[in-house]
């Protein structure tokens, strides 16, 4: 955006000088306002506007006006998935080959947007366009989710001048921890209202105030709301439209669901319906106890997605209502990959918690029947849910090697521009088509250069012309890899390699070098990957072994690494300081980020106090939140421990001293000793060289939950660990000082 040269004359007075006046960079004539949406973990068969069994009757609206894509693919997995659509390019090519939490030093797992694929956002704004986000941006690696950045690789630093959410994986509803621009958000009152509709609330405020200040300008929104990614969360009204309508289990289900799709269209005649894999129970073999809580967690689910919907038609009505919408090109993706399967076979009412584990109390799990969707559960339902939400398809999120990881539902609208509204296109379609298509409606180039830095080509390719003609046959090669599931089609054929690692495990069968599996499939002729034609189709299968490996040189996919959230994480963790200063009693950290990782080793923590009262309540300094946290905090005046691993009482322990603080000035440590790395803990209290109690803990290790969750001094910010007398827990008085020394 270079001023314009100065063309003019200068001289001593303005009487005798020409200027040259300024032109804004404007969008081509007749350039579309643009509206994104992808939600998360929808499988390809959750919606009804793909045959699903919940209702989403805005989608099917905007289905109705525009045009349904049933081989429209993501990458597998929340970042990639979003840097692929933001970038036009493949997720490895862009360097964002799996989750940013956890970056690794390889030039396709960076875990940040590169320069060199600059986002759709980016364009816009440089040709014309206000451009804002509103929800998830799983595209900020760990270490710089903090006060300190760098914020490069925020939506702020990635062309979004606007930015209302949250820079990680998922949220809580009720209490979201939320950002404008990178500034954190705090004492907004929003009412009770969940993170769905105050997103939809913050997109229309938006929306009225760039058309009032400049109505002529395009813009582009894109909503990712972060839902139904676990916890599944919803307002009881709408999770109790759906009681009893799962009761008859996921095996059936899943064959309603089918049947619907053929006779809609969604899937074409002749699909197969694949069979359940081993590894998930049948719905009869679950006792009655079991029953009961699974049927609640997909009451949950649907009711959140149902949710969503109504924020969406929000949304899409306001924009029709001001005149909009028929010049807005709308592109609905509903998933960032398959339906999850991390809670594995039972399900869980604490995602973090049960992650890698699975070992929560089935007991317990049933004692939350009601609360689930609540305040009080981080919920996610079992892996049989999750498979029937995938129908047709094999499998689940993660699995870059099946369809059911990789395939969702995608909705294209721009008024005018459809030659058969309301249709279904089986032209292969990707994630990395969007900007493309963007661009093409926007009658811009693709950018040879931004910011200096010379772009690397789309590996997208425009889906503006199967709007006026679909075409099923067009030729296309994409591969598609994630933790080490392989994924290739080239034109019909679909080659898939995978380790054995089931979706809830950490490591495949073999360990870091498993056996791959290969298998070969037409699916030109098999829309739902049922038939393996490896063994028929040698010579075709090595054909596609090479392509695969060419494909996966070009977009620096290797090294491939096959493990899973606790393995990868674990293996990712480096040292940090042993000493740690923080002044004052505003601070707040990422609970994991470059700061100090306060579980699973000794250490000790001095913090000086400067109370109001001998009765003063209040945080010291908190850790995560009641789903797994811990906190060092006053009761009236008395200093007490608290330590969560889960809403579960027998996981929770606390220490209450007897004896309290006096007012003014004093000093508190929280001594944490464990003698192996995340084995037995014991917590000391002490005040100057008075002993206030101790308590042993069963284990040093906690996950603090969920992934916006931070570390706090004097408040509890988010989800609370424990109940204060004080509204989140802000403390009576000041703390000057807070250190911390690992052993």
């Amino acid at each position: 955006m270079a001023a314009t040269p100065f063309a003019g004359t200068i001289a001593e007075n303005i009487a005798d000088a020409k200027g040259t006046p300024q032109t804004p960079v404007r969008a081509p004539q007749g350039a579309p306002n643009v509206f994104l949406m992808m939600s998360d973990d929808v499988g390809f068969a959750m919606s009804s506007a793909f045959g699903g069994p919940v209702p989403t009757p805005n989608f099917e609206k905007l289905a109705a006006q525009g045009q349904r894509y049933n081989r429209f693919h993501t990458t597998g997995i929340c970042s990639p998935s979003r840097a692929a659509l933001l970038t036009g390019r493949n997720h490895h090519n862009a360097g964002v080959g799996w989750l940013t939490d956890v970056p690794s030093p390889f030039p396709g797992y960076q875990g940040r947007i590169l320069p060199e694929t600059a986002t759709i956002a980016q364009v816009l704004r440089l040709n014309g366009y206000n451009t804002a986000m509103f929800g998830k941006h799983h595209n900020v690696p760990s270490g710089e989710r903090s006060a300190a950045g760098p914020f490069d690789t925020w939506p702020t630093g990635l062309g979004f001048e606007y930015f209302y959410g949250f820079p990680w994986g998922d949220s809580d509803q009720y209490s979201p921890i939320l950002y404008r621009g990178n500034q954190r958000v705090e004492g907004e009152d929003a009412k009770g209202e969940l993170l769905d509709k105050r997103l939809a609330d913050d997109i229309i405020h938006w929306v009225h105030n760039q058309k009032a200040n400049a109505p002529d300008k395009p813009f582009l929104v894109y909503l990712a709301p972060g839902s139904t990614h676990a916890p599944h969360q919803a307002p009881p009204e709408y999770i109790a439209r759906f009681k009893g309508k799962f009761d008859q289990g996921w095996d059936a289900l899943r064959t309603q669901t089918f049947r619907r799709q053929v006779g809609a269209g969604v899937v074409p005649r002749g699909t197969k319906l694949t069979d359940r894999p081993t590894e998930v129970p049948a719905w009869d073999s679950l006792t009655p106890g079991q029953k009961a809580f699974a049927a609640r967690t997909m009451e949950v689910a649907a009711a959140q997605l149902v949710y969503q919907d109504e924020q969406i038609g929000r949304v899409l009505d306001e924009l029709q209502r001001m005149g909009q919408l028929d010049n807005t090109v709308v592109a609905l993706m509903l998933g960032d990959n398959g339906a999850s399967a991390e809670a594995g076979p039972k399900g869980t009412i604490n995602e973090l918690r049960s992650m890698g584990n699975h070992d929560e109390d089935q007991a317990w799990l049933e004692a939350n029947i009601d609360k689930l969707g609540g305040p009080d559960t981080y919920e996610s339902y079992p892996a049989g849910w999750t498979w029937a939400m995938n129908t047709p398809l094999r499998w689940t999120k993660q699995y870059a090697s099946m369809l059911g990881g990789i395939r969702n539902g995608m909705i294209l609208s721009w008024q005018g521009h459809t030659a058969k509204p309301g249709g279904f296109c089986g032209q292969f379609a990707h994630l990395n088509d969007l900007a493309p298509t963007i661009l093409d409606a926007a009658k811009l180039p693709a950018p040879q250069s931004v910011y200096g830095v010379a772009q690397k080509p789309f590996d997208g390719q425009s889906l503006l012309p199967s709007l006026a003609a679909c075409d099923s046959a067009k030729p296309r090669t994409q591969y598609f890899e994630i933790g080490g599931k392989i994924g290739l089609y080239h034109d019909g054929w679909f080659l898939s390699g995978d380790d054995g690692r089931l979706a809830w495990e950490n490591l495949p069968p073999g360990g870091v070098r498993p056996k791959i599996a290969w298998s070969l499939y037409d699916l030109t002729k098999d829309f739902s990957q049922s038939t393996d034609l490896a063994a028929k189709e040698p010579a075709r299968l090595q054909q596609m072994l090479d392509l695969w490996r060419q494909e996966a040189e070009k977009n620096s996919v290797y090294p491939l690494d096959h493990r899973f959230a606790k393995a990868r994480a674990v293996a990712a963790l480096r040292p940090g300081a042993k000493h740690y200063d923080f002044w004052g009693k505003d601070v707040t950290l990422p609970a994991i980020g470059n700061g100090p990782l306060l579980i699973a080793r000794s250490f000790t923590i001095d913090a000086d106090l400067k109370l109001d009262s001998a009765a003063a309540s209040g945080v010291v300094l908190a850790l995560g939140s009641k789903f797994g946290g811990w906190s060092l905090h006053l009761d009236q005046g008395h200093p007490t421990f608290t330590w969560a691993r889960s809403t579960d009482p027998r996981e929770i322990s606390q220490l209450r001293a007897e004896s309290a603080l006096p007012q003014g000035a004093s000093k508190l440590r929280l001594r944490f000793a464990t003698k192996m790395m995340g084995g037995p803990a014991t917590v000391t209290l002490s005040a100057g060289e008075r002993d206030l109690g101790e308590i042993k803990l069963p284990t040093s290790f906690l996950m603090p939950s969920g992934n916006g969750e931070t570390l706090d001094i004097g408040r509890d910010l988010g989800v609370t660990v424990t109940d204060y007398r004080t509204p989140q827990g802000a403390i009576e008085g000041d703390i000057p000082h807070v250190s911390i020394d690992f052993d």
